[in-house]
């Protein structure tokens, strides 16, 4: 049996050839630019149409703006409703400005806002400067009485380094030599004088009581103030009934007007008539704020420290006394080295004459 020959292409048949003739070239053309014209046409109706007609939308747009002529007008009555706000802040701002002191200052300023809708928006920023006006260099006074028994004492406040007053009981032992010790130092001094207690305190002969007449004042106080030439002022040692008492205090006053002295009131009575007098004498005068060691103890006295200074920030000044006690001593060292460089230690006469 004879073999075909491999890879000779086999031939249709006619019968399979037929029904099969080529396409002609020109009719897939015509097809193509028919299917063209379809799609474009579909395009044009589907996306050029609504465009051309969109021109026809515009009077809905023009009628948008008036809601957005009125959406304005919000803004414009916003303001207005801002502006009794800031007519009635006055009493608030001045509410939040007592701590600064500068609250009528202020006030004008505010009130005239309403007249203007659009100043208080212009003038509401500067509101919050108002608490930054506060008392201007705040100052405390350090007080240490009971002076001239020792000059230990005198020696070991002089190392503090700090400006402290000296208070000085005339008649000690060395009670001229600290007033001299204090001078040189540059040291204020004042005379720490004696004055009747209630109760059944032991007195020395020049204690001021009450009853005594204008002379017999006078004598005591010159000869005291002689022992302590560098004294500027006065205080009161004890007298929680000799401050009481009017005629005391106005004979004590006459005196130090006519030295051009100052007094302190220790503030040993509420019911003291020291400062009411001096005034009435025209003689500058000023009231204890805080005693650093009514409690013995250095912690007690580091916490009057910091209420004292407390108070010099909010009153502008303030009058710290304590007594020569190592307790105390020893707080006055720490506080110096941590204590509030914004509140100015000054002298008592700084005080006054400021």
């Amino acid at each position: 049996m004879a073999q075909k020959r491999p890879g000779k292409p086999r031939r249709r048949s006619p019968k399979q050839q037929r029904g099969r003739a080529p396409t002609p070239a020109a009719l897939v053309f015509f097809a193509g630019v028919a299917v063209a014209a379809i799609l474009l046409f579909f395009g044009y109706a589907f996306y050029y149409l609504p465009e051309k007609q969109g021109p026809k939308a515009p009077p809905a747009t023009q009628t948008q703006p008036k809601p957005q002529a009125q959406a304005p007008a919000p803004p414009v009555q916003a303001p207005q409703a801002q502006a009794p706000a800031a007519g009635q802040s006055p009493p608030s701002g001045q509410g939040q400005a007592q701590p600064g002191g500068h609250a009528p200052d202020q006030t004008p300023s505010q009130a005239q806002a309403p007249a203007v809708p659009s100043t208080p928006a212009v003038q509401a920023p500067p509101a919050p400067t108002a608490p930054e006006a506060k008392p201007g260099n705040p100052r405390l006074a350090v007080v240490i009485d009971d002076l001239g028994g020792s000059l230990d004492q005198a020696r070991d406040i002089l190392d503090l380094g700090l400006p402290v007053t000296f208070s000085i009981i005339p008649g000690l032992t060395h009670s001229k030599d600290v007033d001299a010790m204090a001078a040189k130092a540059g040291m204020e001094v004042i005379l720490h004088q004696p004055m009747e207690a209630h109760g059944n305190a032991p007195e020395s002969p020049g204690t001021l009581r009450s009853g005594m007449n204008v002379p017999e004042v006078s004598r005591i106080l010159a000869a005291h103030l002689a022992q302590l030439p560098h004294a500027v002022g006065v205080s009161n040692h004890t007298g929680s009934k000799a401050t009481e008492d009017p005629v005391l205090m106005a004979a004590v006053m006459g005196e130090l007007k006519s030295r051009n002295l100052f007094f302190l009131d220790s503030m040993t009575s509420p019911k003291s008539v020291g400062l009411k007098e001096a005034a009435r004498a025209s003689v500058p005068a000023l009231p204890r704020t805080v005693f650093l060691d009514n409690e013995r103890g250095q912690q007690a006295s580091l916490l009057m420290l910091a209420q004292a200074e407390k108070d010099a920030r909010t009153k502008g000044r303030a009058v710290a006394i304590g007594h020569p006690y190592p307790e105390t001593i020893g707080a006055l060292a720490v506080w110096s080295l941590r204590r509030d460089k914004g509140v100015q230690l000054v002298s008592l006469s700084k005080i006054i004459k400021e």
